[in-house]
């Protein structure tokens, strides 16, 4: 970690899970859903191919993993 900031650590910590969650709300917009807000298959996040779904959450997943552990091992 460049200057050992511990603020700035977590800052960065609270920044990477703030955009997992937004991930995570695209996630379930991309999900197939019957509710009462449905629109069929009118909206562009069901145009997504799987494999790249699943690779982005699988890559998004790791960074997640990895900023955490750097933050908890600097702590």
């Amino acid at each position: 970690m460049v200057g050992g900031v511990r603020s700035s650590a977590w800052a960065a910590c609270a920044v990477v899970l703030i955009v997992a969650a937004f991930g995570f709300m695209m996630l379930l917009r991309w999900l197939p859903s019957s509710g009462r807000h449905s629109h069929g298959d009118a909206t562009a996040e069901r145009h997504f191919p799987l494999t790249a779904v699943v690779a982005h959450g699988t890559t998004a997943g790791a960074t997640v993993l990895l900023v955490l552990l750097v933050v908890l091992h600097k702590a």
